[in-house]
């Protein structure tokens, strides 16, 4: 049975790979976006799906579905995962800006702080985004998607040594920036 995308990307044809992305991808981008509720979201992991196609044709069955649905079953599952991944960011968001507030504070914080945690949280955020873009990511994956050292130089397909290094450094850099909240 001929499929267009799995011959294309088994024949390693990128032209060919591109016509049935164009074919396919409008209904998997509405879908992630039903699924995501956020138009970025929704690319990158439309993207991700043709990306894991491409690089692995052969986990395609024909005799399990069609094309499409199996398109359908990777773009949902992935979109599920993000807005799994997306609800746990949240929460190590709010326990860093919760420790943070602490350490700062000397004092466990009230219902009452919710402005105060804002400030805080948007103060981590705002010093994660002016670090190295590795630093940043070796520090995303550690904290907010709750990787170990080893599963993220897996996943970045870096040397643990590299990864272990722009983890202490971004620490470092982070403890510097964030410095400012502990004299205010």
């Amino acid at each position: 049975m001929s499929t267009p995308l799995r011959d294309a990307a088994t024949a390693g044809d990128a032209i060919r790979f591109g016509q049935a992305y164009d074919q396919y991808a409008p209904a998997l981008y509405a879908l992630l976006l039903r699924i995501l509720h956020n138009a970025e979201d929704a690319q990158e992991v439309l993207q991700e799906t043709f990306l894991a196609s491409w690089s692995k044709p052969w986990t395609f069955d024909p005799t399990r579905g069609s094309e499409l649905a199996w398109l359908i079953t990777m773009a949902r599952s992935r979109g599920i995962d993000r807005l799994r991944s997306r609800a746990r960011r949240v929460q190590r968001e709010e326990k860093a800006a919760l420790e943070i507030h602490s350490s700062v504070a000397n004092v466990v914080p009230s219902g009452t702080d919710s402005l105060e945690l804002a400030e805080i949280r948007s103060a981590v955020r705002d010093a994660l985004r002016q670090l190295p873009a590795a630093q940043q990511a070796a520090l995303e994956l550690a904290y907010f998607d709750g990787l170990s050292q080893s599963e993220i130089a897996a996943r970045l397909d870096e040397p643990l040594g590299t990864i272990k290094t722009r983890t202490v450094l971004g620490m470092k850099r982070l403890r510097e920036r964030l410095g400012a909240l502990k004299r205010r």
